[in-house]
């Protein structure tokens, strides 16, 4: 069973129309930062399967950590992560799951890079992408596209492994290079852009990329100690299980 986690604060404009797009393909879990504006009430209105809330906000990290959780408790043997704010379409979905029933050990990533359609990326933003491409691709060998693309579908197996630490946008760092250097199949998935006009991002690509950018120098200079061979040189090996779904 493949269930929906999607973290949200302050998405009752949005949070509604995300759930109605998805409630009929997969069941949805909502986890609600502490919003102010409603977004619980919307999201069960709407028809999520299940709203959990924080009595206070605690940042995105924690609302992934609470959403995995219910989902793991509640018998998931995969979990799809998406954003509340309609950046992330639910059409892609289909294709998203589609790559990991034919993988179900893979990390499978939405691309927004290599996608043909969609809004163009804001530039501060492209940037920070291909800032941390770059260092995640140095770290592990493994060269990946759009490593911070919150529009993912996660094995059970994975979330139960992985440690789970980081904080904000750093989470999801995290996982992907614990599971790149593990040697667990990636597959890249080109999904649609999109920034609705008028709506800003969560991800400050300043202090969020400086967030992930700290998060791989520490893991680099870590690494070094370790003597870890991921470091100095690409595996052939790991590169080829990333795989590129069309």
């Amino acid at each position: 069973m493949i269930l929906a986690v999607i973290p949200a604060f302050d998405e009752a404009a949005t949070i509604g129309a995300v759930v109605r797009r998805l409630r009929a393909r997969v069941d949805i879990i909502v986890v609600d930062d502490a919003s102010s504006d409603g977004t619980a009430e919307a999201a069960a209105r709407a028809g999520a399967r299940w709203v959990v809330r924080h009595p206070s906000r605690r940042g995105k990290a924690a609302a992934l950590r609470t959403g995995f959780a219910e989902a793991l408790r509640r018998g998931a043997s995969a979990v799809v992560t998406l954003d509340g704010d309609g950046q992330h379409d639910p059409d892609d979905l289909l294709r998203l799951v589609t790559a990991a029933r034919r993988c179900p050990d893979a990390l499978v990533l939405g691309d927004r890079l290599s996608a043909a359609a969609g809004d163009p990326i804001p530039v501060l933003r492209r940037g920070a992408i291909r800032a941390a491409d770059w260092g995640v691709g140095w770290l592990t060998g493994v060269p990946i596209r759009d490593t911070q693309c919150g529009y993912r579908v996660y094995p059970a197996a994975l979330l139960r492994e992985a440690p789970l630490r980081g904080e904000g946008f750093v989470l999801e760092t995290e996982i992907l290079l614990g599971a790149a250097r593990t040697g667990r199949p990636l597959v890249s998935v080109p999904i649609r852009r999109i920034y609705p006009r008028g709506r800003r991002s969560r991800f400050r690509a300043v202090v969020d990329g400086g967030q992930i950018a700290a998060f791989l120098v520490g893991e680099a200079l870590g690494g070094l100690g370790r003597g870890l061979p991921s470091l100095r040189s690409p595996r052939p090996e790991a590169a080829a299980r990333v795989s590129i779904e069309a």
